[in-house]
């Protein structure tokens, strides 16, 4: 079973001494940063909808790209899902499982495991750049990233715990795989509601559960209970996995 999750904009850059890997898309990443590269600070303000320090920093990410120091990918990310995840204090057999079983996606590199190499970047999927392929990150990556994960699952199970601006860009009507969608919510008196930001901290909690516990089935993923949630079976479906706090 393969899971997906979200990247974060939030990086932080400190080396860390584990085996990398190259991304598989490393190719088209470097061609989609040098399209990038040609935007000066003011035209990424208006393409990333982002403040004039955040476009003078990535500015500066993209002139230097090529020659930009490399990170895992689960330890540069920092935003929310990653502190659900908390790699630090995985155990080293934790941190195998999890890079096998778990493929972050991302507008840049499209989907990555969670030790490959990559650079600091801010790039969004839902950025609408013009490249040869169109007139978004949709279009770039076409259906490249479905057809891949269809080649890497070895049970056909795609677990979707990544937001829907991401999970877009693999979620397609052709594709060969069983998607099951998960969803947090919060119970507030007699019924409840999802909460942006502890469904993204509780995605990351849930890429760290099925690491440390082996999961590899869906009846497995039911038993999440990190955080005070519990599955909610009379919310879920074949489709949908519901889980409550």
């Amino acid at each position: 079973m393969l899971a997906v999750i979200s990247p974060s904009k939030t990086m932080h850059e400190v080396k860390v001494n584990v085996r990398t890997s190259t991304p598989r898309f490393q190719v088209d990443a470097e061609l989609l940063a040098a399209t990038m590269k040609k935007y000066d600070p003011t035209g990424l303000m208006d393409l990333m909808d982002i403040s004039a320090e955040l476009a003078e920093i990535n500015f500066a990410r993209y002139q230097g790209f090529s020659k930009a120091h490399s990170y895992p990918a689960a330890y540069l990310y920092r935003g929310d899902v990653f502190r659900g995840l908390a790699i630090d204090d995985m155990d080293p057999e934790s941190i195998k499982h999890l890079n096998r079983h778990i493929r972050i996606l991302s507008g840049l590199y499209g989907y990555l495991k969670p030790l490959d190499r990559i650079k600091p970047y801010r790039l969004e999927m839902c950025t609408k750049v013009m490249t040869d392929k169109g007139p978004d990150l949709y279009s770039y990556w076409g259906d490249k990233l479905a057809r891949n994960l269809e080649l890497e699952s070895d049970d056909g199970i795609l677990l979707n715990i990544a937001s829907k601006e991401y999970s877009r860009a693999v979620i397609r009507k052709d594709l060969k795989l069983r998607v099951v969608d998960v969803e947090f919510r919060e119970k507030k008196g007699s019924s409840s509601r999802i909460v942006p930001l502890f469904s993204k901290i509780a995605r990351g909690m849930m890429a760290r559960y099925i690491s440390e516990e082996r999961v590899n089935s869906l009846d497995g993923i039911k038993g999440f209970s990190s955080a005070g949630y519990c599955f909610e079976d009379l919310l879920s479906n074949n489709d949908r996995l519901v889980f409550i706090r």
